[in-house]
């Protein structure tokens, strides 16, 4: 069988090298942008939402507070001690979940911190 003609197909010489030449280029940038949209999705996949954020900030706080109440309680069931070690290890409690969010946010701050070659925009009170 016999190749079918294509018209807009360049003749030998340098039309073909003008075409290879551009198809070359086209490759090139394709591949470019496959590369940058793929790192930008890696880069977002890596980053956490706000709703997640939130989540896990609460979760460590929460969870700080439980075992503080937890280990009170326990004490306090096996020692004469009834409401006082449940007091003093909820507000230690308490006061570790406060570390824990301010360490973890201050953790995530720094996990996206703006690049130190990034210009600064003008605040609106500057002027």
């Amino acid at each position: 069988m016999s190749e079918p003609r294509d018209g807009n197909r360049p003749d030998a010489g340098s039309d073909a090298r003008k075409a290879a030449a551009d198809l070359e280029a086209r490759i090139a940038r394709a591949r470019g942008q496959r590369q940058a949209t793929a790192a930008a999705e890696q880069t977002r996949q890596g980053d956490m939402s706000g709703m997640s954020r939130g989540f896990r900030l609460a979760s460590e706080f929460v969870a700080a507070i439980l075992v503080g109440a937890g280990l009170g309680w326990l004490i306090d069931s096996f020692l004469p001690t009834r409401p006082w070690a449940t007091v003093i290890l909820l507000l230690l409690g308490f006061a570790a979940g406060v570390l824990n969010v301010v360490r973890t946010t201050k953790e995530m701050n720094d996990a996206t911190a703006v690049p130190p070659n990034t210009p600064a925009l003008p605040d609106d009170d500057d002027d």
